[in-house]
């Protein structure tokens, strides 16, 4: 597949970059937008801006500048296979749902909804307000898919990169890609594996 990747100024850009480096690996086809924002982000939760363009850029087949406006995916005759969209700002939501299209990420994701192609909205904001709310149905009703970054602790995660790879696995989950990048609802417990509670409170990890 050839997947679209919008890397906001939301914060996760660790999701942006563990789905780069995860559809890369399976195969597929990257082509990734970093906004400036995002690049603002990164300073404070990557290590620095200069380190996540050259990571993103080695899981990417090619990487854009959100003011590339005139590059072959700006057009629906270049329409991609799905659209992402991760971490995604609730203003990148809004551009999207009022046709703002003045950066690439925007008027990408506009053609893959025009085009009907899958599009993916991983929102990482708390809490939700009346406005952010509205603003997220307003996009579901258009078609795009939701995913909130959160946690499912069903899944047992034991570190920060389970937490992530839930996450990541939800949006691929929408894509029909397989994976077992998170352990599923089974209505058991896994005894193999501390749960939640034993991760906090058993005297053994304290």
């Amino acid at each position: 597949m050839k997947i679209f990747l919008g890397v906001t100024g939301a914060s996760g850009c660790v999701i942006a970059l563990r789905l780069a480096e995860v559809l890369n690996g399976f195969g597929h086809e990257v082509y990734s937008v970093v906004s400036e924002n995002a690049l603002v982000v990164a300073d404070y939760e990557c290590k620095n801006r200069a380190w996540f363009l050259d990571k993103i850029k080695n899981f990417s087949k090619v990487l854009y500048s959100e003011k590339d406006l005139h590059v072959d995916i700006a057009s629906s005759s270049n329409a991609l296979d799905a659209y992402i969209i991760a971490p995604a700002s609730i203003k990148t939501i809004a551009m999207i749902i009022n046709g703002l299209a003045d950066n690439l990420i925007v008027r990408a994701s506009l053609i893959g909804l025009r085009m009907k192609k899958p599009v993916v909205a991983v929102v990482r904001e708390a809490p939700l307000g009346i406005v952010e709310l509205k603003v997220l149905l307003n996009a579901a009703e258009l078609g795009i898919s939701i995913v909130p970054a959160v946690i499912g602790f069903y899944s047992y995660p034991q570190s920060l990169r389970d937490v992530v790879d839930f996450i990541v696995g939800k949006v691929l989950d929408l894509l029909g890609i397989e994976h077992n990048l998170y352990r599923r609802w089974g209505g058991s417990r896994d005894p193999q594996i501390r749960d939640p509670c034993e991760y906090l409170y058993d005297s053994a990890s304290s």
